[in-house]
């Protein structure tokens, strides 16, 4: 008999709950990659941001818990794991079919069983009031109106509820982002500037301030570090920059193989020179209590 039928969660497809369009980036249609990345990240400090920041959560133990955008289970599984909440007491939610198949994989290989729904955070399928706690974690700046979706996190939350929101620090250059568009450049593909996110640890506070009553800010300060260069251009490889590129079928296939090679070399020159490539890491985490309505 198969672990799914052994172990089944109560996975409602969207049709069953409410229609959730499919993301847009090829990046988002599976969680394999965006799992790859998650596991790849090594702080020097050895901590990881999801236990650092479900720490800083107010969370009891019988709480009713809805993870918003959950992708591949990033935070769900600490929440369960190191922090002891019934995984029968979550609801995973996200717009991605292909997401939800490979956090369902993980609950069974896991063997917990959280509920399963596909569902866009800015028209949430769930009663006013119905959840203890929530979180909504580098997702937001996805969304096409973030208001929308804070006002609906904040609704169904009870008026004790609270809110755990992480992203990213707009004040922050990384070399795999630095090397990714030099060698883009290189090849005479054209891209977009990165300009400040819709969704940020210096933004984020006054748009979280629009659905609760009181925000907290903290600060997640750290390196990653990597000693060659394969190492460098396997953590590369996961990020959906690059993933996104390479489904693109505009580009020709010569530059795609490029691509790698020419983000490879330019690791290796820094790693050559220093011994080492390190990377600065500046993330975050909102708690948001107060929920209005």
């Amino acid at each position: 008999m198969s672990p799914v039928t052994t172990m089944p969660c109560n996975f409602q497809p969207a049709e069953a709950v409410h229609p959730a369009p499919e993301p847009v980036s090829p990046y988002y249609r599976r969680g394999d990659q965006l799992k790859a990345k998650h596991n790849s990240i090594n702080m020097v400090s050895g901590r990881r941001l999801e236990t650092w920041a479900l720490g800083l959560a107010p969370l009891e133990a019988p709480a009713r818990v809805l993870d918003a955008g959950c992708g591949w289970g990033r935070f769900t599984w600490p929440l369960i794991d190191t922090f002891a909440l019934s995984s029968t007491n979550v609801t995973c939610v996200d717009s991605s079919l292909g997401m939800l198949q490979t956090a369902l994989e993980e609950a069974h290989r896991r063997r917990h069983r959280p509920s399963f729904a596909s569902a866009d955070i800015q028209a949430l399928p769930f009663p006013t009031r119905h959840f203890d706690a929530a979180m909504a974690n580098h997702v937001l700046y996805h969304l096409s109106d973030i208001y929308s979706g804070v006002s609906e996190l904040a609704r169904v939350l009870k008026k004790d509820g609270w809110l755990l929101a992480t992203t990213n620090s707009d004040h922050v250059n990384v070399p795999v982002l630095e090397f990714h568009y030099k060698a883009l450049d290189q090849l005479g593909i054209g891209h977009d500037a990165d300009g400040p996110s819709e969704f940020s640890m210096e933004n984020g506070g006054e748009i979280l301030g629009t659905g609760f009553s009181k925000v907290d800010r903290h600060y997640f300060d750290d390196v990653t570090r990597y000693t060659s260069s394969e190492q460098f251009l396997a953590s590369y490889k996961t990020i959906g920059r690059y993933r996104n590129l390479m489904a693109r079928e505009d580009i020709d296939s010569a530059r795609k193989r490029k691509l790698p090679v020419l983000v490879r070399q330019q690791a290796e020159e820094v790693i050559l020179k220093r011994g080492v490539l390190l990377s600065p890491v500046r993330m975050g985490a909102f708690v948001c209590t107060g929920p209005r309505m």
